[in-house]
């Protein structure tokens, strides 16, 4: 495995690493609405059926980006969901900079590229496109095609778009490319139908083909630029990976996804099946008894994009009646979905919202909130510090997440101290507090509590992520998102048994 398959694999590896709720939030295109959903299983029950686990994340009317058919949607380390749009030929980079549980806000929404005639400085026009991808270092990747504009001359391409300048866009010049268009016949429609597109654990670029012309195999196709000028030449570095054999309706795939074991999955609309296929003998191409339905539905399935959970399952959007999303746990891995190993998340006929169309997914691992543990003690004077928090615990920010203990003794010397190893719960002496953060542990400056002597109107504040801005190197260094971590109040009670008092803990998990 090369260097960069050693960075895409860990890429890959982090996003399916377990989060702090089992099921993730899940963003939904609707190309119906022309809205993507946000949709998050707030009471923990497993699904997203419940009253407001289904939120506006982007709408068209509301937004200040125009969104006419949402149609690919992939979510960026940081957050940040990139959308592209079919009609209007944008990709649209969407992030809850404030954790609202939209981008609606000011600054939330940008152009990331701009396909139209025009629209770059690079001259690379986008149109219709399907599907999006994120590769290592940023790279995105896009599958277009001009089936729906209905133009005699195509431009179906895979286009490489990466921002080089970190102006937030790939607009400017040398930041796109045309990393492979299709060798076509007469260049009419029809002749490539470039739908999902993916990046490979192996690095390379993976697409599927749904060409009815039978130009090119309608298949899987893997891309593979091994003379590293940075585009594909054909017939030498484009070749068919998964040939789909003859079935009973018309092939049509739509999107495909990998596993962490190398196992690729492919959603054949046409036929309503999952497939799994496995390049076994490493031959790059996918050959008879490497490739089975790993589950075949019930017409009308209609599955459209499967991703990967954290949790390890694979979650698939189904546009049928009903609307459904749903997982897939291949629990006994016998590679075959059984009765009991599939389950609805969402089901538009018992939900409380109804998605119109949901056309494609995009997950994200759910972060717990800040969330107040343990017991603090009760002072001398009777106060008891509670500690909590204001703000965004953001692993790429370098200020704004303020944890503040109140109640705690005026004109009192203290400080925070925090963990990362888990909580606990142990006497603080022979006093009434406990100490709530497990060692080791690393304390934050020395302040004072302000308010009146022998009132319980002090307050300690702290914020952390200035602090480890400025003091680079701390405990837990160096911070990403899914980081937990436990923060607990210490303070000064000369009469007190070990003459100090403890608040109760915080427990906070960093975001992108």
């Amino acid at each position: 495995m090369n260097s960069n398959q050693l960075i895409f694999s860990a890429l890959f590896t982090a996003a399916l690493a377990p989060a702090a709720l089992a099921t993730d939030v899940t963003f939904v295109a609707d190309t119906s609405d022309d809205r993507i959903y946000r949709l998050r299983d707030s009471n923990g029950d497993g699904d997203y059926d419940d009253v407001n686990e289904v939120g506006v994340f982007y709408d068209n009317g509301l937004g200040p980006i125009l969104m006419t058919s949402p149609n690919g949607l992939v979510v960026a380390p940081d957050g940040t969901v990139l959308v592209c749009d079919s009609n209007s030929d944008l990709v649209i980079a969407l992030k809850d900079a404030n954790l609202d549980g939209d981008a609606l806000d000011a600054g939330e929404a940008r152009v990331f590229f701009d396909g139209t005639f025009g629209g770059n400085a690079s001259g690379i026009e986008m149109v219709a496109a399907n599907a999006v991808a994120l590769g290592p270092n940023g790279v995105v990747w896009v599958a277009s095609n001009n089936q729906i504009i209905g133009s005699i001359i195509g431009n179906d391409a895979i286009l490489r778009l990466e921002d080089l300048n970190g102006d937030g866009d790939a607009n400017d010049v040398g930041e796109s490319r045309v990393f492979y268009a299709p060798a076509l016949g007469s260049g009419g429609v029809g002749d490539s139908i470039p739908t999902g597109v993916k990046v490979g654990l192996d690095g390379a670029i993976y697409y599927a083909e749904n060409g009815v012309t039978g130009v090119l195999a309608k298949a899987i196709w893997r891309l593979d630029d091994a003379n590293g000028n940075g585009v594909i030449e054909f017939p030498a570095e484009a070749k068919a990976f998964f040939t789909i054999p003859p079935q009973p309706s018309n092939v049509f795939l739509w999107d495909v996804e990998q596993g962490l074991d190398g196992a690729w999955y492919v959603s054949d609309r046409g036929n309503e099946i999952l497939w799994r296929a496995f390049d076994a003998n490493g031959d790059s191409v996918i050959g008879a008894g490497e490739f089975t339905p790993w589950f075949t539905g019930t017409a009308p399935s209609d599955l459209w994009t499967v991703r990967w959970a954290s949790d390890g399952s694979l979650y698939g959007c189904e546009a049928s009646d009903p609307d459904r999303i749903r997982r897939f746990d291949d629990a006994n891995g016998d590679h075959l979905i059984q009765p009991g190993e599939l389950t609805n998340l969402y089901n538009d006929t018992l939900a409380d919202f109804n998605i119109t169309n949901p056309r494609s997914i995009a997950l994200a691992p759910d972060f717990a909130p800040p969330t107040s543990y343990c017991t603090g003690g009760t002072t001398s004077n009777g106060c008891v510090a509670s500690v909590g928090a204001a703000g965004v615990p953001s692993a790429t920010a370098s200020s704004g997440f303020v944890i503040s203990a109140s109640s705690v003794e005026g004109q009192k010397q203290g400080l925070f101290f925090y963990g990362a190893s888990g909580r606990v719960a142990l006497p603080w002496g022979t006093g009434t507090s406990f100490l709530c953060v497990k060692t080791p542990t690393q304390r934050l400056p020395l302040s004072n509590s302000g308010g009146t002597s022998g009132a319980c109107d002090g307050v300690l504040s702290i914020d952390w992520l200035a602090h480890q801005a400025a003091n680079p190197g701390g405990l837990g260094a160096p911070f990403a998102a899914g980081d937990v971590f436990q923060a607990q109040a210490w303070f000064r009670d000369p009469p007190a048994p070990k003459s100090t008092n403890l608040s109760n803990g915080l427990e906070f998990t960093l975001v992108p």
